[in-house]
């Protein structure tokens, strides 16, 4: 396991000063984010690289809260002035109210779930465009009605620093890559893209694990099925969802619910549930940001809480929301690991990290075996969700029919609507085959995420469809 380089972003005097500046007016807490990152992206599109990026971004967030209010400013320049500015402005929101005292900084080690083997800074450009060559050309050689061919790489190296009024004192760095391909197919007038996405916290290694051959294949895999797609049914029937970013689903219908500020807004269904049924026997729903390297995982998160295992449904039953220090102080709960933000430019929120229902007991094959007629949703294009009532729609971007136990043709435009409390209680078969997938999740903010499941049966569920 190698140890990435880093450099010195804040002292431990100039952090100590910069949290007592912070709280001179009031407040219940305070704490100093530092961040450095190093970002790369390189797009080939017709068979060249058309677009070659590089930046470093650096900066300092100063937070204060009182109560359930924040205050908060950021600023690009680490000159200690313009660090003492920062910490002024935030401290405006807690004027006049009571303060809390600053407690000595203790440095603490971070946990080790992400690491790079491979240093991205010492990796040449040649060898970047050389892994998304090989990707174009097996792509393009898949089949003869793959017409166009795109690959993006996208990797950063990020270094952070956070302190706090508690005595957190905590640094870690957190190498990143995102590998996207996408494939265009034709047959006459049909037209259809496929696309496959892998990502991970690891250094160059990545290429190892996740070979770019593979990931067109399967790029250019649903771009050829889905030519022949036919219009999709709809009406209520049961349906399977595959193993992996399938997830999502789940994430966004139900994980969104359980982040703890939407409890404390009163905006989630699932507020007041702790201890009830909330799904069926078959579910147990966990986040997990301590899974090595996967794109969701963080040694800690972004308020310095190292990160761990979350079980929020055990076997239908509601256990635990997810937090940050602001929501769990006004819980009364847990710190969960899940206090996470887009950049120094943003103050922290509750966030997931790798959400995914538990792997069951039941064959995948047999799921759909046992299912003599559906639709079997493999990959989804994006969705909308209401959080207060648990309503979503879903598009499934490629899906099949299940007819007499046995998947057969491929359709198209079909969407998924329903409530994610009824959609858990539906589900009826949980596979053996638990798998996971990247994303990146926006409430606000932009974070990178993992979503994961194993192949699953929701009962009855409403689908719509082109089909006259």
């Amino acid at each position: 396991m190698a140890v990435e380089e880093s450099v010195a972003l804040l002292g431990e005097e100039e952090l100590e000063r910069l949290l007592a500046i912070a709280l001179e007016h009031g407040g219940d807490f305070a704490d100093v984010y530092a961040e450095r990152r190093i970002r790369r992206s390189i797009s080939l599109e017709e068979d060249r690289i058309t677009a070659v990026q590089y930046g470093i971004d650096r900066g300092v967030g100063i937070r204060v809260t009182t109560g359930l209010t924040t205050g908060y400013a950021y600023s690009d320049d680490f000159s200690s002035d313009k660090l003492a500015e920062a910490a002024r402005t935030a401290s405006f929101i807690a004027r006049n109210k009571p303060r809390s005292e600053v407690v000595g900084l203790t440095r603490r080690e971070p946990p080790r779930y992400i690491w790079a083997d491979i240093n991205l800074e010492k990796v040449a450009e040649r060898e970047r465009v050389a892994v998304m060559q090989r990707a174009n050309e097996a792509a393009k050689a898949y089949h003869g009605k793959i017409r166009r061919v795109s690959v993006s790489h996208d990797e950063e190296t990020k270094q952070i620093l956070v302190a706090n009024s508690r005595g957190v004192f905590v640094e870690d760095t957190q190498p990143l890559i995102y590998f996207t391909v996408h494939a265009f197919a034709q047959d006459g007038g049909a037209r259809h893209r496929g696309r496959h996405r892998v990502s991970g916290h690891m250094g160059f290694e990545f290429f190892e694990k996740y070979r770019p051959e593979e990931v067109a294949n399967e790029a250019a895999r649903e771009a050829v099925t889905m030519l022949e797609a036919a219009p999709a049914p709809a009406g209520e029937m049961p349906v399977v969802v595959i193993q992996g970013w399938g997830g999502v689903l789940f994430h966004e219908a139900v994980g969104h619910g359980l982040e703890a500020d939407a409890i404390v807004k009163g905006s989630s269904y699932y507020k007041g549930k702790i201890g009830e049924r909330v799904a069926s026997d078959f579910v147990t729903m966990a986040d997990d940001g301590s899974i090595p390297r996967l794109r969701g995982t963080t040694n800690v998160d972004d308020e310095g809480t190292p990160t761990q295992r979350n079980i929020l449904i055990d076997r239908g039953i509601l256990r635990r929301y997810m937090t940050d220090i602001v929501s769990a102080r006004a819980l009364k709960a847990e710190l969960t690991g899940n206090g996470r933000r887009e950049s120094y430019r943003y103050y922290p929120l509750v966030r997931m990290t790798n959400t995914f229902l538990l792997k069951g007991k039941d064959d995948p094959e047999e799921i759909v075996r046992a299912t003599k007629s559906g639709l079997y949703a493999r990959a989804f294009s994006g969705g909308v969700v209401d959080t207060t009532s648990g309503s979503f729609t879903f598009t499934v971007r490629e899906a099949y029919l299940i007819e007499n136990g046995k998947i057969t043709r491929p359709v198209r435009g079909a969407t998924l609507i329903g409530n994610g409390p009824d959609a858990l209680k539906s589900i009826d078969m949980v596979g053996t085959n638990l798998e996971f997938g990247p994303g990146t999740c926006g409430k606000g903010q932009w974070v990178p995420v993992t979503s994961g499941q194993p192949t699953i049966r929701m009962g009855k569920i409403t689908v719509g469809g082109t089909a006259v």
